[in-house]
């Protein structure tokens, strides 16, 4: 033990495990874009890093708009899983030897003719036998490698490259000084997409990312829908809907229906899109609300809020929306919206704000899941358990149960802070939770199998979706 006070640096063996992902906050975003990798999740956190990676805004995905209104409203990390069509194709370049063999072959991040736009080049190193790659875009040098020594030190730079991917070619022998030369232009097959690159675009995002919301803005398809759906309730995150962009209500009752394919509890569907200020000064964009909402859940989820706090009524209020897609229904259309599980935004005090939060279920057949908030509460104490159990594992199960107790004090502590925030429902924590590790839970034919089990029981706090003041007038002469 060292002195105190003092600093101690020691060399460490073996790295600090990382905890798994609990951010509820994060986005999964599934769609179009001009470049970058496909079907695969990359983290961008700014419009500027999308533009880096995907390419700039394009005509014919809302994409680009969805995310630049995420970050507006308070979104900070976003996941993006590039869509491409079945035949897509990725530019490359070959870098040749000094026999015109290939040594080594540079791929652009992902399929598109974007990659066209790219030019790599070799130029002799500081001394010897040292070769730099370079990078060229627009006519500007954006990266430069250090001295490389040989092929698989250049393969291992390119992993770090914003562009492009370095892979051996057939020659064993560096490549040879060479002029930045474009990448062949690649193509994305976009207009061959159909549900299945989708589904490949969605199982990209693997579920050791954690929690979230998942949305793919503007896909108002059942088969949209309920892969979203699948995807949320298979990898624990919450899956954010977009509607039909349509005033009329039973086309609007029919996409919900649509989408109760088994997941329903897993999400919620919002309508209608939103209008939002244009790149250009001036003009407008219409925007999907899952970008809107998935922003201000982010936005919520930072400052404070408990994963069962609904976005909606005050804390539901946009910041980038000045209008709605659709014009404003009647009390009763929205009423009828309400209780067939669409969520609807509301133009109210100068601004745009969420007024409801239910889930897709049929409020009759499962009336215990309509709250949203639910089951973003339950994926928030499906991470935070899942840290914890990862931190028990392969310990030893003493026969003195003192293993167990402290796996049931961690479990404890977790629901206690969903207990403090108001996510739990009891006037006293034993009202709203219970923790059970006892011997009719882990007994000893589970722990003879090297198990370790526990039971949650959870009363998750509801929201208040109808208010009533009543107002009695009285006499003056009379006492009140």
């Amino acid at each position: 033990m060292g002195l105190r006070p003092s600093v101690d640096v020691v060399l460490r063996s073996t790295p600090v495990p990382q905890s798994a992902p609990t951010d509820l906050g994060v986005s999964f975003v599934v769609g179009l874009s001009d470049s970058g990798p496909a079907n695969t999740a990359t983290l961008v956190s700014s419009i500027s890093d999308f533009e880096r990676i995907f390419g700039l805004r394009t005509t014919y995905s809302v994409l680009y708009d969805a995310l630049d209104i995420y970050f507006r409203e308070g979104g900070a990390n976003a996941y993006v899983s590039r869509v491409v069509g079945p035949s897509a194709t990725t530019g490359f370049k070959n870098l040749n030897d000094a026999g015109a063999a290939v040594s080594l072959v540079a791929n652009a991040l992902g399929p598109g003719a974007g990659s066209a736009n790219i030019s790599v080049g070799v130029r002799a190193g500081s001394s010897g036998a040292l070769f730099v790659i370079f990078v060229v875009v627009g006519g500007v040098e954006v990266e430069t490698s250090p001295d490389l020594a040989d092929q698989n030190a250049a393969v291992l730079w390119g992993k770090s490259s914003n562009y492009i991917r370095l892979v051996l070619g057939a020659s064993a022998n560096n490549p040879a000084v060479a002029a930045a030369a474009a990448l062949s232009a690649g193509n994305d097959d976009r207009n061959n997409v159909v549900d299945a690159q989708w589904q490949t675009a969605l199982d990209g995002i693997p579920e050791a990312l954690g929690p979230g919301q998942v949305w793919a803005p503007g896909r108002t398809t059942d088969v949209g829908h309920t892969q979203l759906l699948a995807h949320a309730y298979n990898r624990s995150r919450v899956g954010i809907l977009d509607a039909p962009d349509t005033p009329t209500i039973s086309v609007l009752q029919a996409s919900a229906t649509g989408a109760r394919a088994g997941n329903q509890r897993f999400g919620a569907m919002f309508w209608p899109w939103a209008v939002c200020p244009g790149v250009v000064s001036g003009s407008t964009r219409k925007v999907p609300y899952s970008a809107i909402q998935a922003g201000v859940l982010a936005r919520n989820d930072a400052s404070g809020f408990g994963p069962s706090d609904p976005a909606a009524g005050d804390n539901g209020v946009s910041f980038t929306a000045i209008d709605l897609s659709q014009p404003a229904v009647s009390d009763a259309s929205r009423d009828t919206l309400n209780k067939s599980g669409i969520d609807v935004v509301r133009m109210m005090f100068g601004s745009a704000r969420t007024y409801g939060w239910r889930s897709l279920v049929d409020p009759v057949a499962d009336s215990d899941w309509i709250n949203f908030g639910h089951v973003r509460l339950y994926t928030a104490i499906v991470a935070d358990a899942n840290q914890i159990g990862e931190r028990f594992m392969f310990d030893k199960l003493d026969g003195q149960g003192t293993k167990i107790s402290e796996f049931e004090k961690d479990l404890k502590g977790m629901l206690a802070r969903y207990y403090s925030s108001g996510d739990l429902y009891g006037a006293t924590p034993q009202d709203a939770y219970r923790v059970d590790v006892g011997p009719s839970v882990n007994t000893p034919t589970t722990l003879s199998k090297n198990e370790l089990h526990a039971v949650l029981y959870v009363k998750m706090s509801p929201f208040s979706e109808y208010i009533r003041i009543e107002i009695v007038k009285l006499p003056i002469t009379q006492t009140v």
